[in-house]
């Protein structure tokens, strides 16, 4: 279904991948979904969401540079 990644998997790819898969979903149902409750969904729930999320994964990537790093010193 998705195409294999050579080597180890990064979390922080990983989660920006689902955080787009999530987004593109929210984005296909907000045509079709205009009541009060999408809003407040999108508002109090989905927005906040993927703020939070696109903090955590910019944080994860660079915990996970400074590791890449840092193992790359150490060979």
């Amino acid at each position: 279904m998705y195409p294999v990644s050579p080597g180890p998997a990064r979390p922080d790819r990983d989660g920006d991948h689902q955080l787009r898969l999530l987004n593109d979903a929210w984005e296909k149902a907000v045509p079709f979904w205009r009541d009060d409750i999408a809003r407040q969904f999108g508002a109090h729930h989905w927005m906040p969401l993927h703020d939070e999320s696109r903090l955590y994964l910019e944080a994860l990537r660079v915990m996970m540079d400074l590791l890449d790093a840092a193992e790359r010193d150490t060979e």
